[in-house]
């Protein structure tokens, strides 16, 4: 069998989102400043990165929603693909899963426009594969018809072993040109991790037409080029706003460091806050990681690329992934 071609880009709406793609995420959980707060810094960037995610828990509960709703109506007038999280992550960390239900999620999405939003996922579905396919998909159907325009992209969970036959059912029964799965749902380690992917691409490719895969929390930017060289195309993670990058390493440390660091870009004479000038800072790596991912990709240079951006202890934990991910 062939190995499906991954396109440049999937078609939303009448956008484009260049693949692969990093979505940075907003979240009211383990983060520094109010979910308000990031949506502003990361409206006023969109010229610097053009796609982010927000959570429906939070607009639920954010001050101002009206003002929210016209920063995310400008963003998306300007070219951004914005991206609605369900608002179960929040929920459960929040502990009101009882009260946060399927039916506020659709009142979320009826009020905040967005071009791309999760579906309401089932942390834990059914252990039959035929009950779960078909719970993914009752759910999706039901997301969908409230989102309108705004394309649903079905969650699914499970163990790394289950997971290939589950999203090859899930997108035959659906036809959707994305789906997702939570990254510390593929194992243990990140070469394990990496294997599930390739798996689950494996099994995608079956289709005979590209189905783009989205993991759920994966923002370091070694694992991005690794899962995007084994099969995924999107990604969305809070590093972005819980670490500072290093640009020479592409090496995560403490938001607290970001002083070593600051001269590796002009934000740091910007006249911004310290926080506002080191999410620039992570954007603009970001932005760039990406680009020269995507070009590696499309010139077939993956490996080469992981070669010289990697350490060299990492690349060679990793290289052996390259043999196996090959058609």
């Amino acid at each position: 069998m062939m190995a499906v071609r991954r396109p440049a880009e999937l078609r939303i709406g009448g956008k484009a989102l260049p693949l692969p793609a990093y979505f940075p995420s907003i979240s009211s959980v383990k983060t520094a400043m109010r979910p308000q707060d990031y949506l502003q810094v990361l409206s006023s960037l969109i010229g610097l990165n053009s796609q982010y995610l927000v959570s429906a828990f939070d607009l639920a509960a954010i001050e101002r929603p009206d003002e929210a709703a016209r920063m995310l109506q400008a963003a998306r007038g300007e070219g951004a693909v914005t991206l609605m999280d369900s608002g179960n992550y929040e929920s459960f960390w929040k502990d009101a899963q009882d009260s946060w239900t399927q039916a506020t999620f659709h009142q979320m999405l009826g009020v905040f426009p967005c071009d791309l939003a999760f579906g309401f996922d089932e942390q834990e579905p059914p252990d039959d594969a035929v009950e779960h396919v078909a719970l993914v998909v009752s759910r999706w159907r039901d997301d969908q018809a409230a989102a309108g325009e705004c394309l649903v992209v079905p969650i699914i969970h499970g163990t790394a072993e289950v997971l290939p036959a589950l999203c090859l059912a899930v997108a035959a029964e659906t036809g959707v040109p994305m789906l997702a799965v939570a990254e510390r749902r593929l194992g243990d380690g990140v070469i394990e991790r990496a294997r599930a992917v390739r798996a689950i691409r494996d099994e995608l490719d079956k289709l005979g037409r590209y189905v783009a895969l989205h993991l759920l929390g994966t923002g370091n930017p070694i694992s991005i080029a690794l899962y995007a060289a084994m099969g995924a195309d999107s990604f969305d993670g809070l590093e972005w706003c819980q670490t500072v990058v290093d640009h020479d390493t592409a090496l995560l440390y403490h938001l607290s460091q970001a002083d070593f660091f600051a001269g590796q870009t002009a934000w740091a004479e910007a006249g911004l806050s310290y926080q506002a000038r080191t999410l620039a800072h992570n954007l603009e790596f970001y932005t760039a990681w990406m680009h020269r991912l995507r070009a590696a990709m499309a010139a077939g240079d993956v490996a080469d690329f992981c070669c010289h951006n990697f350490p060299d202890h990492v690349f060679r934990q990793c290289a052996s992934a390259f043999e196996w991910s090959a058609p």
